[in-house]
């Protein structure tokens, strides 16, 4: 158990950003939720079980083991709750399963588990118009394929895309020809407004009777401000199936830099030092964020001074899922003033 050594008690916070998010709700990976019509309420438990072991593990080939298999012939004993709920017009069955059973059970056939640790991609895209899509033309369903896509990669593999408003601020900061031309630093700091460590450049078009969808994550390291590719895809199809795609290949990647694959040796320790730690309330939101991250087993406050805390962290994976977890976090910036790792500062 995870714990904290000066606080009793945590204050559950939810990370909110700036950029919008499509419409579906906000579901842990441990939820499935599928669509009804036309399966029995076995196949659907069967399915939502599927999805579940993808989100979590972030494996979307985890569905081909002998495990799944035998887990899914015993589902009652890991379903904690399960319904039906009508999602914009769509009937869904939901079933939410055992986080503790769910994890053992992926341990058990050698499998990662990825955490909370799911940014959302910020996503600059170039429309077939020529134009930059905004959160409104997406959450309005302006372009239904297109949403569709996008929500359905929300399901399967636990990340949603943002998308940028698309106002006055953005158009004066992030042109058409910016996206399309790949200038990647002029983006990177329009992105900057979001809290985005990745975004997305692409641009969607036709091409011989087809969708046509070119696209490039990219992760922005505010501390020495270099913007570097770490994916670079074309992807050709229906609309929704290209978007979805694409998305999917974003969640490869996450769960690559985020997911841990447990070991039973000794576990290692990392002291962590974060400045701007002024009051309880941000002590408690910064246990809350250590208690909810994979990469730690558990965590105590080593030293606590009017705004620095020192902490040591034994790890359940390695120091590079440590660090990469800690640098997707909102809250915490790499302390630019030393090129030690593991420095952060609280952002207010």
């Amino acid at each position: 158990m995870k714990n904290n050594v000066l606080i009793t008690f945590l204050l559950v916070v939810s990370v909110l950003f700036s950029a919008h998010s499509i419409a579906l709700p906000q579901i842990s990976a441990y939820q499935g939720l599928v669509v009804a019509e036309g399966n029995s309420e076995e196949q659907l438990r069967e399915q939502a079980l599927q999805q579940v072991l993808v989100k979590v593990s972030g494996n979307k080939s985890v569905t081909n083991l002998d495990g799944t298999k035998l887990l899914a012939k015993d589902i009652s004993s890991i379903l904690s709750q399960f319904g039906y709920q009508n999602i914009e017009g769509e009937r869904y069955y939901s079933a939410l399963f055992d986080k503790q059973r769910i994890n053992q059970a992926l341990i058990s056939m050698q499998q990662p588990i990825w955490g909370e640790t799911r940014p959302n991609p910020l996503i600059w895209l170039v429309n077939e118009n020529r134009q930059l899509t905004s959160d409104n033309m997406v959450n309005s369903h302006q372009d239904n394929s297109l949403t569709i896509g996008l929500e359905q990669a929300q399901l399967d593999r636990g990340i949603t895309a943002s998308f940028p408003l698309i106002d006055l601020d953005d158009s004066l900061a992030v042109s058409v020809s910016d996206v399309s031309g790949r200038f990647y630093q002029t983006v990177a700091e329009a992105s900057t407004r979001y809290d985005a460590e990745y975004f997305v450049l692409a641009n969607l078009n036709r091409a011989g009777g087809q969708w046509q969808l070119k696209w490039e994550l990219v992760k922005y390291n505010a501390q020495n401000k270099q913007s570097q590719v770490v994916i670079k895809q074309t992807s050709k199809g229906e609309k929704s199936d290209v978007t979805a795609e694409m998305m999917g290949d974003i969640a490869d990647y996450y769960a690559q830099q985020f997911a841990i694959l447990e070991n039973n040796g000794a576990r290692s320790t990392q002291a962590v030092n974060i400045n701007n730690v002024d009051s309880l309330a941000e002590l408690m939101t910064l246990s809350n964020i250590l208690n909810n991250l994979n990469a730690v087993e558990s965590f105590e406050i080593v030293s606590l001074s009017d705004t620095k805390a020192e902490l040591l962290v034994t790890l359940r994976g390695s120091v590079t899922s440590l660090e990469n977890a800690l640098n997707a976090q909102p809250k915490l910036q790499r302390d630019l003033m030393t090129s030690a790792p593991f420095y952060y500062i609280w952002r207010q």
